[in-house]
């Protein structure tokens, strides 16, 4: 432990910064967290084309984030370059970590050039909320 606060005190005085983190999620996206019990989520799919349009030059990742038959169906028209399935422990660390940021869906993420949150909506996704979600962390 000790050797790891001089290192961090250490990459303080020389660079004035903490250390960078890695990446943790997808850089220069737009999470859409979607469940096959969110009626909102299903009309947000139907509506994929004209969001992924508003979001410019970042790309809109569906995130599945419940399990089974239903969501399976629900997810046959969205294109695979467009869906993230995260693994069971990657699921938890989200979570943890975005989902906690909300009381429930419809809700997305979008994610910075460093890979870390940079804007959140609430509410149904449109081609104009993702838009200004790009131009929020583009700013």
């Amino acid at each position: 432990m000790r050797r790891y606060r001089t290192l961090i005190a250490g990459t303080l005085l020389l660079t004035g910064a903490a250390p960078a983190e890695p990446a943790r999620y997808p850089p220069r996206s737009i999470l859409l967290f979607v469940a096959s019990w969110c009626a909102p989520c299903h009309g947000e799919l139907r509506q994929l084309p004209a969001i992924a349009a508003g979001a410019g030059a970042y790309r809109v990742l569906v995130v599945p984030i419940d399990r089974g038959r239903a969501t399976d169906a629900m997810l046959r028209a969205v294109p695979a370059e467009q869906l993230w399935r995260p693994d069971m422990e990657r699921l938890a660390e989200l979570r943890g970590d975005l989902l906690a940021k909300t009381a429930g869906l419809p809700f997305s993420v979008a994610i910075g050039g460093d890979g870390r949150a940079c804007a959140m909506h609430r509410g149904g996704m449109t081609a104009a909320s993702a838009r200004e979600m790009r131009v929020e962390c583009e700013g």
